[in-house]
Parts: C-alpha cells; sequence; structure tokens
C-alpha cells in the first residue's frame, strides 16, 4: 500500500529524529572518552609517584632492620661482622641470622644494597630512585654505625 504525501513527510521526520539522536549520542560518547582520559592522565603520574614512594620507604626499613641486626650482634659480640659485599651479608651463613628473620636481596627496584663494614663500624646504603623524576624526592640514603640515618642530596 503506497504512503500518502503526509504519512511519508512524518517518516522521513522521524527518521530525521533517529539519525540526529544516534549522531547526538556519538558526541556524548566522545566527551566522555575525553574527560576519562584526561582523568587518567591526571591519576596515573600519582599513582606511580606513590608506587615509587612505597618502594623507597619499604627498602629504607628494610636496611633499618639490617642495621638493627648490626646493633645487636655488637651489643652481644662486642664488634661488628665484617662483609665484604651485599651478598654475604644475605647468605645462609650470615650471622645475622640471628637477630633478623630475612635479609632483604635487593631494594624494592631489584637492586643490591652496598655495605662497608669492619669490626668498629658499618655503613649500609641504598640507591636513589630509578626514575630521573624522582631522584630529588627520593635520594641515595645510608645507615652507619649506631643507626645514623642520613639522605644525600
Amino acid at each position: 500500500m503506497p504512503y500518502n504525501r503526509r504519512e511519508f513527510h512524518m517518516m522521513k521526520t522521524t527518521e530525521k529524529k533517529i539519525n540526529f539522536k544516534a549522531a547526538f549520542s556519538l558526541v556524548e560518547m566522545m566527551i566522555v572518552v575525553v574527560i576519562l582520559g584526561l582523568l587518567f592522565s591526571l591519576v596515573v603520574p600519582a599513582f606511580k609517584n606513590n608506587v615509587d614512594k612505597t618502594k623507597y620507604e619499604t627498602s629504607i626499613m628494610n636496611l633499618k632492620s639490617v642495621a638493627k641486626a648490626l646493633e645487636q650482634y655488637y651489643l652481644q659480640q662486642g664488634k661488628y661482622p665484617v662483609f665484604k659485599n651485599w651478598s654475604e651479608v644475605c647468605s645462609e651463613k650470615s650471622p645475622l641470622l640471628k637477630y633478623i628473620s630475612k635479609v632483604p636481596q635487593t631494594d624494592g627496584w631489584g637492586r643490591p644494597y652496598r655495605i662497608k663494614s669492619s669490626e668498629e663500624q658499618y655503613e649500609l646504603s641504598g640507591q636513589a630512585s630509578p626514575n630521573p623524576k624522582h631522584k630529588v624526592e627520593f635520594p641515595a640514603y645510608k645507615i652507619t654505625t649506631d643507626l645514623h640515618f642520613s639522605k644525600e642530596g
């Protein structure tokens, strides 16, 4: 059955409304995507900064626990244990295992700590954040005899 002019005009008008509505939805979706992109660009750097901060603080806490074990060893033995490198500190034969359940092998970024020790003194050190943007905020650090903590820079 053929359409009369009025019905045909109404159908065209309805189609235009539908097309306009569909186009409007696409614009809305594009706006939402842009807003999400902007939010994401703000959140990701803050999240990465928090991850670096957590790794840095955990690394310092781990090194402080080793320093406390060194001090406990000194109180019982009257001298500090001598280590040539960090792998000796972490070994199964380490005299520190009597004072600490586990010696951390690496910092939060997977890098070994450093140690200089003699029977009279020690120096434990950790590296700065590997992220160039955070080297100032999370600098290299060290703990020396009698638990003296300092940051470089």
